[in-house]
This record gives C-alpha cells, sequence and structure tokens, in this order.
C-alpha cells in the first residue's frame, strides 16, 4: 500500500489563490512559491495558506498591484498586505512581511517557553506572561531604562496598508513610511477613533477616505533621554518622535513591566 504524504508538508499545503483584475499566470506561480518557502521555515506545520491578487486600475501606478496573504500556523495567523507598482514586486514584499512575522511567532514562542511562572496577584516578576492589554506596572521612573531596541525596515507603504498591518498585528501603534512621499509616519488608536500622524506637519491628499484623524501638528525632534523624559511626565502609552541624530522618526513606548522599548529605523 503506498503510503499518503503528510498533508501539512510544503509541498502539499492546501493554498487558496484569488485574483482580481489581469494577473498573469507568473505572479500567479511565483505567490505559490512563496507561501511554499514561508511553509518550509515555519516553526510549526503551516496547515492552511491564502493569496489574493488584485489589479486595480483606479489606484496610483506604484500602488496598482496588491497583494494580500494570510497562512496559518497551527492556529497562528499571520497577515500581510503589499501594493506595488508591479504584481511581481507586491508578492515578493508580501512574502518578506510574512517571513519576518514568522521571525516573530518564532521569538514569542521561545520566550514563552523560557519565562517563568506567573508572580502571586498584585505582584510583577520579570519574565510574567501579559494578560490582553494589562495594566503597566508602576515602575518608578528612576529604574526606567531601554531594555528593548527594535529597528523597522523602513518599508514604503500606503496609509491602507500601515492601517491593515496595525490591525492584523493588533499593535497599539504601526511605524512606517509613507509611500506617497516618503514621510517617515505612524498610525495609532486613540479614544475609539485611528490617528495619523507624521514627521511634517503636512496632510497627503484624500486622507479623509482612509478614515483616520490627522494630527496636523509636526512630530517633535528629540533625543532618546528627552522622549523618555516625556513619558515619565504624562499617561501616554508611547511617543512618536524625530530622531536628532539620524532625522527619521522612531517610537519609545511603555512597557508592560514598566521599562520602555524602542523602535527606531533599520541602518
Amino acid at each position: 500500500m503506498t503510503k499518503s504524504k503528510d498533508p501539512t508538508t510544503p509541498a502539499d499545503l492546501e493554498i487558496a489563490l484569488a485574483v482580481e483584475g489581469n494577473v498573469a499566470d507568473a505572479a500567479r506561480s511565483r505567490a505559490e512559491e512563496v507561501l511554499r518557502d514561508l511553509a518550509a521555515k515555519a516553526p510549526r506545520p503551516v496547515i492552511f495558506a491564502r493569496v489574493k491578487l488584485t489589479e486595480e486600475g483606479s489606484r496610483p501606478p506604484t500602488e496598482r498591484h496588491i497583494a494580500q496573504a494570510t497562512i496559518d500556523v497551527s492556529g497562528a495567523l499571520l497577515r500581510a498586505q503589499v501594493a506595488a507598482a508591479s504584481m511581481i514586486e507586491a508578492v515578493n514584499l508580501v512574502g518578506r512581511r510574512l517571513e519576518r512575522r514568522l521571525r516573530d511567532l518564532t521569538e514569542r514562542r521561545d520566550d514563552a517557553n523560557t519565562r517563568t511562572p506567573a508572580a502571586q496577584p498584585g505582584t510583577w516578576r520579570s519574565g510574567d506572561l501579559p494578560s490582553a492589554r494589562p495594566e503597566f506596572y508602576p515602575r518608578s521612573p528612576g529604574n526606567r531604562e531601554i531594555v528593548r531596541r527594535k529597528t523597522w525596515s523602513g518599508d514604503r507603504v500606503s496609509i491602507t496598508d500601515a492601517l491593515f498591518d496595525l490591525y492584523a498585528l493588533d499593535h497599539r501603534f504601526y511605524l512606517f513610511t509613507d509611500a506617497y512621499d516618503e514621510v517617515d509616519a505612524v498610525v495609532y488608536e486613540e479614544a475609539g477613533g485611528v490617528k495619523l500622524r507624521r514627521l511634517t506637519g503636512d496632510v497627503p491628499p484624500e486622507t479623509d477616505r482612509y478614515g483616520v484623524d490627522v494630527v496636523a501638528a509636526p512630530a517633535p525632534e528629540l533625543s532618546d533621554e528627552q522622549a523618555a523624559d516625556r513619558l515619565d511626565s504624562s499617561n501616554e502609552p508611547f511617543v512618536f518622535y524625530k530622531d536628532g541624530t539620524t532625522g527619521r522618526g522612531a517610537v519609545l513606548y511603555r512597557r508592560y513591566d514598566g521599562h520602555y522599548g524602542l523602535v527606531e529605523p533599520q541602518d
């Protein structure tokens, strides 16, 4: 009797492919190839993958080809969406984003496996697994440090794509470079709405159609220490600012352990 293949292997991965518009066969084949390569790199079996390729003639030329992809890594859903000037470029970019999220997933799983048991109620211990949106640990300002630094790639994406990533990743904020004019910006939720803030105070055209409130004031130019002082003197969860050394956008945020995390552009 012939032994059946493992349905979770990359070669036999179930891929749901949908297209809208004039999408070449080469782009379809590339999309399937990218998803199978991702499945081979996943920390756990990928049991399902979906990709949608859309050509939208009403969008600007640099955003006319859209690739949306979702992979189910043993129950963990990872999503990404990219708009680009060509469909092959969009497919390659969406693959790169999903690969970064796979690395993040692997790191979170490894971190969870090495953390200590939870502390008693009312206390906090290094390594505790946070519940959904927990309260910030009340660490005194003099004992706060930047304990984690993360870099972002500086990918140029549309506001629509940035909002997609904000919700897909369930982040408090999402830092990106606006594809419209290559200005660093951040989208975030506040008081039941979504806001957009950029390094410059100008507002890109047709912002209303994104359903975001634009903060017209430019982001302040600060050092990391000055950004920390702002967090210490306010109840804000993060500060978006122009790094005085690099001139790029950065975010200093409050971690739930009471320390700081810093997101800065990749060199």
